[in-house]
């Protein structure tokens, strides 16, 4: 299974064109012939879904991380906005 995985971990990065060593905080879950991928990079939240036999993404959903996200990751010093 862990072959699996990393291949979808790959099939995921090159669908969202990024390399592997950008994805952060990767879930992946298998259920009834398809894997769903979920993970992050410094700006945009993935969520896909991958089919097992083939290997393709067929779903893919990105959205920007919500700005009060990006804000802790900052030291304090650049938390003020004011």
């Amino acid at each position: 299974m862990a072959d699996k995985r990393n291949m979808v971990i790959f099939a995921a990065a090159k669908e969202a064109g990024i390399s592997e060593k950008e994805m952060r905080g990767v879930l992946v879950n298998y259920k009834d012939g398809f894997f769903e991928i979920t993970f992050s990079t410094e700006w945009m939240m993935y969520d896909m879904y991958v089919e097992e036999e083939s290997m393709m993404v067929l779903g893919v959903d990105f959205r920007p991380i919500p700005v009060n996200l990006l804000l802790e990751s900052l030291p304090e010093s650049g938390q003020d906005a004011s």
